[in-house]
């Protein structure tokens, strides 16, 4: 016997039976979307206009977002960062083989950390949304790759010798400045011999300083407010608008006694040393590689927030996490932390002059 469905019925059920339908197809092609831990972060100045969300290197972080504190894992861990999709039962994060290394119940997560990796290493990761009903998983479409390199410390033993930051520098610039034949360092592997030095009395490691010295000075061309005989290496005192900072030859004469010479003028001969030690204890200072302040070593250690930078990375005031106010204590203030407001200033010197300097 045939039974007849009322039209309005038969509108109803076929409705009903392709909802799910619908909301699985839209679920399937739902493409999971990076983000950054940084665009809303506490201390953005309204006049930083930078889209945090398009810079890559903000997807994955050298940063253990499961701790409150600078953890030993820290500089072994990397914290995928992401937007939820609504409806799904939690997300998994893929390596760059396709195999799932993590599974995170929930769907309002988003970001996990990766722990037990290796130091200094890049890796890249994908992540997708899954449904689970009735022990069946659907998935979403996987991310776009999001690459990231675990974090560089700053204390520690030097992985460069001073011959390789010679030859490095020579890589980049022909011509030595003549200038420095007076100032303590005729050539620069005297010039890289000082560096070395200087990083093994403060515990911190030598293509650390020598990246931010490469990168300050354009490999020592200088140009900006700072001259090239000043030799302040780091910018110390340089606060902009013409503003050249702290003259190490003059400096090292009134403060002699502090840095161990016998006169004024045995100081001035060797300001580089001078401009280079003080510039050392400042980044120990940030790395938490050294824990007591001598401010006539270093006049600007008063600024410093002792072992809040203690990756290369974190040096950048965006990039860490003291700065913007991801961590989740409930007690924890964001303030200010780091060396140079520029974007990506720390992940410019591990890529850009670390690395191929280890290679030199």
């Amino acid at each position: 016997m045939k039974i007849r469905v009322p039209a309005a019925m038969l509108a109803v059920i076929m409705i009903i039976a392709a909802f799910p339908v619908s909301a699985q197809a839209s679920f399937t092609g739902t493409r999971i979307k990076l983000r950054s831990p940084y665009q809303d972060c506490m201390n953005r100045k309204a006049s930083d206009t930078y889209n945090y969300n398009n810079d890559t290197r903000d997807y994955v972080t050298p940063y253990d977002a499961d701790t409150d504190k600078i953890s030993k894992r820290t500089g072994t861990s990397l914290t995928i960062h992401w937007y939820p999709v609504y409806g799904s039962s939690g997300y998994e994060i893929l390596n760059k083989s396709g195999k799932v290394v993590k599974r995170i119940n929930g769907m309002d997560v988003n970001q996990i950390t990766i722990t037990g990796l290796k130091k200094h290493t890049r890796y890249t990761y994908y992540v997708r949304a899954y449904k689970k009903k009735g022990g069946k998983y659907t998935y979403s479409k996987k991310s776009k790759a999001a690459a990231g390199r675990t974090g560089y410390q700053i204390k520690g033993k030097s992985e460069v010798s001073a011959a390789q930051m010679a030859r490095y520098y020579k890589s980049k610039r022909s011509t030595y400045p003549s200038v420095y034949a007076s100032l303590g360092a005729p050539t620069i592997n005297d010039f890289t011999r000082i560096v070395y030095r200087e990083a093994e009395r403060y515990n911190i490691k030598a293509e650390a300083l020598f990246a931010q010295i490469c990168n300050e000075t354009g490999f020592l061309k200088f140009g900006g407010d700072v001259s090239i005989s000043q030799c302040n290496f780091g910018g110390v005192g340089a606060t902009g608008n013409g503003a050249s900072g702290i003259d190490f030859r003059s400096y090292g004469a009134s403060h002699y006694k502090a840095f161990g010479y016998s006169s004024a003028d045995q100081a001035r001969k060797h300001a580089i040393d001078v401009g280079i030690r003080s510039q050392a204890m400042h980044l120990a200072l940030y790395a938490g590689a050294i824990k007591t302040i001598d401010y006539t070593i270093d006049p600007r250690g008063k600024y410093v927030r002792i072992g809040n930078s203690p990756y290369v990375e974190w040096l950048g005031i965006k990039d860490n996490p003291y700065t913007t106010g991801e961590k989740h204590s409930p007690s924890y203030r964001a303030q200010t932390r780091g060396w140079a407001a520029a974007n990506n200033y720390g992940y410019t010197l591990v890529e850009k002059y670390i690395i191929p300097m280890k290679k030199a």
